[in-house]
């Protein structure tokens, strides 16, 4: 019974990481492709989908192939590890980069056109990624990593929400006048919403995958039994599986993610139909 539930545990981790692999991948692509996509706040998720490809690459596999039977190997273990705490780092650090940056692109319009730029962007990113990769690899820091993480999602979500709320009040304001200015503030206002909402999501999943591995792994210190090791490898299955559930959202919160998702689709098939047809010499 061990071993099937293992099998089982290892083979969601497989599809999940295939998928994730596939999703991430595929919203780099869409970013490239559409210059409408070419924000300060897409860059951010676009380090989101880094962290999250890391994941799918490299430690989602290495612990479904633990799980299959592969040997323990102490260095193996500190390189998984490692993987998986630098992509938490770098992911949480994103999501408070980006919830920053739509706030003050809401509360402080013209202070955000000032420092809204490429070089800031750049800059900042190399900062998430540098301390995220000194945090997350010592093995020293990661008990202190994950109550860290989890504390900026109970941070950043309240201010995502308040993000939200003014979005909405500001559209329901732009919504009583009337003539073009109107219309076209009415737009922004709409995006910094669906913005708002796709964030927020984001951090809902974040924090529903990432609370059971905390708590179950606290629980575990006190308590070695074997239903509360399989209730911790799923746990940590559920943890890594956020990474392919990112995508997803993102295709059903943006509009023009879903647009260029299709785009790329019919492509690939049309492309695959004529390759099939028969060619008449």
């Amino acid at each position: 019974m061990a071993d099937t539930q293992a099998f089982i545990i290892a083979s969601v981790n497989v599809l999940f990481a295939v998928i994730g692999v596939f999703g991430n991948a595929l919203a780099f692509v869409i970013v490239a492709r559409n210059r409408r996509l070419h924000t300060v706040s897409n860059l951010f998720i676009i380090s989101l989908a880094l962290a999250d490809l890391l994941v799918c690459i490299v430690a989602q596999p290495m612990y479904a192939a633990l799980l299959f039977g592969l040997p323990h190997d102490p260095i193996y273990s500190v390189v998984r590890k490692s993987f998986s705490f630098v992509s938490l780092l770098a992911s949480i650090s994103s999501l408070v980069a980006v919830t920053v940056e739509r706030y003050t692109a809401i509360a402080s319009p013209m202070k955000y056109q000032r420092r809204a730029n490429l070089t800031n962007v750049l800059v900042l990113l190399f900062i998430i990624w540098s301390l995220s990769i000194g945090m997350g690899i010592p093995p020293g820091f990661r008990v202190i990593v994950v109550y860290y993480a989890m504390s900026l999602v109970l941070i950043i979500y309240p201010i995502n929400l308040y993000i939200y709320i003014i979005a909405r009040r500001q559209a329901r304001s732009i919504a009583k006048q009337v003539g073009h200015l109107g219309k076209s503030s009415q737009g922004k206002n709409e995006k910094e919403n669906i913005a708002a909402k796709t964030i927020g999501s984001v951090l809902a999943v974040f924090a529903i995958c990432w609370v059971p591995v905390i708590v179950t792994a606290f629980i575990y210190q006190y308590g070695n039994c074997r239903k509360l090791y399989f209730a911790f490898k799923w746990s940590q299955t559920l943890a890594l599986c956020s990474s392919a559930v990112n995508p997803v959202i993102y295709c059903l919160k943006t509009q023009i993610f879903r647009k260029e998702l299709k785009g790329i689709c019919r492509r690939v098939f049309r492309g695959s139909s004529s390759q099939d047809k028969p060619e008449f010499i």
